[in-house]
C-alpha cells in the first residue's frame, strides 16, 4: 500500500507544478494570440454601421454608487458611479462562441463612443482606459457593453428662495463630443438610473427624471440624454442652528416689557444684545451661501426676528420718554406772579391755607411745605400759577398711565404677533405642497 501511494502522490504533485509552470504562460499568450486573432481586419477608427448609412444607437443606463457633498455655495455636486454603454457591432458577430471581457489597454482595439458630461467641471470620463476602472464585455452576437467607473463634479444650479426648506433638482447630461446625430443616437435603456446609497447629511434622495434631446451647435446637432436627480433639504440642522436659537433670541426681547421703566440703562442694553445677536445669526448663515441677488426664506424669518427686536427697543424709548416726562412734572414748581385767575384752576371745594402778610405789600401761601406762591397784594382774585401748569399736573399722571398701558399691550401685543408670524411663515414655506420647485 505505501509503495504505490507514494508514486500517486508524486505524480499528483508533479502534474500540479507542471501546470503551474506550463499553463498560466500559455493562458497569457492564448490571451495575446485570442485577440490578435478575434480583431484581426477590423478597423477601430471607424464606427459600426458606418456603411450603411444610418446613425448608431447607443443605449445608455448608469449605476450611481454615492452623492458626494452638494455645495450651494459653490452651485456644484458630486457624483461617483458606473457610467454604462450598450450597442452592436455587427462587424464582431460571430467570431467567438462565448463572451469576451477586455479592459484596461485592451480596450483600445474596439471602437468606443465618446461621450462626456455637458455640466461637468472635473471629470475623469475622458481619460484613458489604462487609468480608471472600465471594462468591456462582447458577446457572440456582437452585442457590446462598456462600463466604465466615473467620478463628475458637477454644476447645479440652485433656486435658494425657499432655502433651508427647499427642494433641488441637479442633473448630469451626457452627449457625444465628436458624433453628431448622423453618427450617434444616444438613449435611455430600460433600467436607466439606479442609486445606491441614498443616504446624505442635508438632503434626501427622492427619485430622478429622465429626458432625451438634441443639443443645436454651430457644428452640427448632438443627441443628448439628462438624468435629473431631486433632492429634499434636511432642515432638522437648521432648526437646531438658527430657528430655535432665533426664537429664543426674540423671547428674550420681551424680557424688557416686564422691567423698571426708569432702568433705561438695562433695558437698552438687553435689546441691543438681542439685535447684536440676530445679525450674528443672519452673518454667518450667508457666510456660506452664494452672494444671491433675491432673499432666502431664512433670509425673511431673521429679518422678521430682527424687526420685532428693534420694535422692542423702539417701544424701551418711547415707555422711557414718558417716564421721564411724568417725573419731571412731579418735580416741586416755584410759581411766579402774572398768572391766571384763581377762578379758572381751583373750584369752591378747594381750602387755601392762612395767609401770611408782610409789610411790602406781598402775600405767601404755604401748600403742604412744598408749594410756595408769591402774588401782590393787589391780586388777592389771582392765584399766581405759571401758564400751563394745570395741564401739566394733569399731563404727568396721563404720561405715568400711558407707559404703563404700553408695557401691558406689549406683554400681550409681541407675543402674539410673533406667534402669528410663525404659523403664517411656516404654512407657506414648510408644508409639503409648496416645497416643490
Amino acid at each position: 500500500m505505501t509503495e504505490v501511494y507514494k508514486p500517486c502522490a508524486l505524480s499528483a504533485t508533479s502534474s500540479f507544478l507542471i501546470a503551474l509552470l506550463l499553463i498560466s504562460p500559455g493562458m497569457v499568450m492564448c490571451g495575446s494570440n485570442l485577440l490578435t486573432k478575434f480583431f484581426a481586419g477590423y478597423d477601430k477608427a471607424v464606427r459600426p454601421d458606418f456603411d450603411k448609412g444610418k446613425p448608431l444607437t447607443i443605449v445608455v443606463d448608469m449605476y450611481v454608487e454615492a452623492f458626494g457633498n452638494i455645495k450651494e455655495a459653490n452651485m456644484e455636486y458630486l457624483v461617483y458611479g458606473y457610467f454604462r454603454q450598450r450597442w452592436k457591432d455587427s462587424r464582431l458577430t460571430g467570431r467567438l462562441n462565448y463572451t469576451l471581457t477586455i479592459k484596461g489597454g485592451d480596450i483600445d482595439n474596439i471602437w468606443v463612443p465618446d461621450p462626456y458630461c455637458y455640466n461637468a467641471r472635473e471629470s475623469n470620463m475622458m481619460l484613458l482606459d489604462t487609468q480608471l476602472h472600465s471594462r468591456i464585455s462582447i458577446d457572440p452576437s456582437g452585442d457590446v457593453l462598456y462600463s466604465k467607473g466615473v467620478t463628475l463634479l458637477a454644476s447645479c444650479n440652485m433656486d435658494l428662495r425657499r432655502f433651508p426648506l427647499d427642494s433641488q433638482s441637479c442633473c448630469l447630461k451626457f452627449g457625444s463630443y465628436g458624433y453628431t446625430t448622423d453618427h450617434i443616437i444616444f438613449e435611455w435603456g430600460p433600467a436607466a438610473v439606479v442609486v445606491g446609497s441614498k443616504e446624505m447629511a442635508q438632503f434626501e434622495y427622492k427619485g430622478n427624471n429622465l429626458s432625451s434631446n438634441i443639443a443645436e451647435f454651430s457644428t452640427g446637432n448632438f443627441s443628448t440624454v439628462t438624468v435629473k436627480f431631486l433632492f429634499e433639504r434636511r432642515v432638522g440642522y437648521y432648526l437646531i442652528q438658527v430657528y430655535l436659537p432665533d426664537i429664543f433670541v426674540v423671547a428674550l426681547s420681551w424680557i424688557v416689557f416686564w422691567m423698571d421703566k426708569t432702568e433705561m440703562g438695562d433695558r437698552m442694553a438687553l435689546g441691543i444684545t438681542t439685535i447684536l445677536t440676530i445679525m450674528f445669526l443672519l452673518g454667518s448663515l450667508n457666510g456660506s451661501m452664494p452672494r444671491v441677488s433675491y432673499p432666502k426664506a431664512l433670509d425673511w424669518y431673521l429679518l422678521v426676528s430682527f424687526t420685532f427686536v428693534f420694535l422692542s427697543l423702539i417701544e424701551c424709548m418711547i415707555v422711557f420718554i414718558f417716564t421721564l416726562k411724568s417725573n419731571k412734572d412731579k418735580a416741586p414748581t416755584k410759581y411766579k406772579p402774572n398768572a391766571i385767575p384763581l377762578s379758572r384752576m381751583v373750584t369752591n371745594e378747594v381750602k387755601l391755607p392762612p395767609v401770611k402778610h408782610h409789610s411790602n405789600g406781598i402775600k405767601k401761601i404755604q401748600i403742604d411745605g412744598e408749594l410756595e406762591v408769591v402774588y401782590p397784594t393787589e391780586t388777592t382774585n389771582r392765584l399766581p400759577i405759571d401758564n400751563g401748569s394745570p395741564r401739566d399736573l394733569i399731563g404727568g399722571s396721563y404720561r405715568r398711565t400711558a407707559a404703563d398701558s404700553i408695557d401691558k399691550a406689549s406683554r400681550v401685543l409681541f407675543p402674539v404677533l410673533f406667534v402669528i408670524y410663525n404659523i403664517v411663515y411656516w404654512a407657506v414655506y414648510a408644508l409639503p405642497g409648496n416645497k416643490t420647485q
